[in-house]
């Protein structure tokens, strides 16, 4: 099995660098580790407004990605540790323990008392510790997965919950599950999360049998192509998100007030308020659901600054 070195913590040069993996090498079996700084990463077919507190994730400087694959939300930083497994499959794809054993067994041999849990879950006690999720194209299926070795879990939870009750969508929503890190249930918590992932990745190297090969600088630049034209992209990371209904009501200068409005594509398409603010309406029709430039909208109408915060 070939390993192919990351070194990246850019969450959306990290996504381009597995996608293009999966499809230039498209006979090799392949395993990938990596890791992100601060993100939240959403699946393919999630509504991504109603999976992560986007002001609050911009505001912590947190980015927001969209993966290829199918599944929930999860939250990435660099107590987490991330790896890929690449192979070739029949029509039906694969059985997630097909992947999930090597990487039990290597976690045990590392002192870590995981099993499967679910179909697609390795967990310690019933808590989470990876989740993880595939997209199968043709022949090739791409199974990848979270290992959370010392996570900052309080962020996660501020950021990956979202605000669901507020949005009607089909939208594929997370199913949340009590979590923990992998440090916590360890006899040795010296190793930090580099040394824990070169471990990781001797065991590893047992149960699949390793070879290292790099990308080539020609190589590098695709993915890099990859990176500025689909991930760093409004259109596919928020863009992507099925059409839906938002509703919410709160307290404004002591009168209960409510907004509505219909957004596709990540475009406000239809809006009211009550009471009625009808020039309010016509200014947001139209405008794209970024926190900033929304702000900004909202600031050169003076009275209507603090509406930003209820409009995700």
């Amino acid at each position: 099995m070939l390993y192919i070195p990351n070194e990246s913590h850019d969450p959306c040069y990290n996504q381009a660098f597995e996608e293009y993996v999966f499809t230039a090498f498209p006979q090799e079996d392949i395993l990938l580790l990596w890791r992100n700084a601060p993100a939240v990463v959403c699946g393919s077919y999630q509504n991504v407004f109603a999976e992560v507190n986007v002001p609050e994730a911009q505001a912590r400087g947190v980015a927001i990605v969209r993966r290829p694959s199918g599944g929930g939300t999860v939250f990435h930083d660099l107590g987490n540790i991330n790896y890929t497994l690449i192979q070739n499959c029949g029509a039906e794809g694969v059985e997630y323990s097909r992947f999930l054993t090597p990487v039990v067994a290597a976690l045990r041999r590392m002192g870590v008392p995981v099993e499967i849990n679910r179909t697609s879950d390795i967990a310690i006690d019933g808590k989470k510790i990876s989740g993880s999720a595939q997209r199968v194209v043709r022949n090739r299926v791409m199974h990848h997965g979270t290992l959370l070795y010392n996570t900052d879990l309080r962020r996660l939870t501020a950021l990956a919950n979202g605000q669901r009750a507020y949005y009607e969508s089909k939208g594929v929503p997370s199913v949340p599950w009590p979590v923990t890190n992998m440090i916590d249930h360890m006899a040795d918590r010296s190793r930090t999360t580099e040394e824990f992932q070169a471990e990781l990745l001797d065991q590893l190297d047992r149960e699949l049998k390793l070879e290292t090969r790099r990308l080539t600088p020609a190589e590098e630049e695709q993915v890099r192509a990859l990176e500025e034209n689909k991930y760093r992209t409004w259109a596919w990371t928020f863009g992507k998100s099925p059409a839906f209904t938002y509703r919410r009501t709160f307290s404004r200068e002591g009168r209960e007030t409510s907004v509505e409005y219909q957004a596709a594509k990540g475009i406000i398409k239809a809006i009211r308020f009550q009471p009625e603010a009808p020039d309010l309406c016509e200014a947001l029709t139209g405008a794209r659901l970024e926190p900033d430039a929304l702000r900004c909208l909202l600031a050169e109408r003076g009275e209507w600054e603090e509406l930003y915060r209820y409009l995700f």
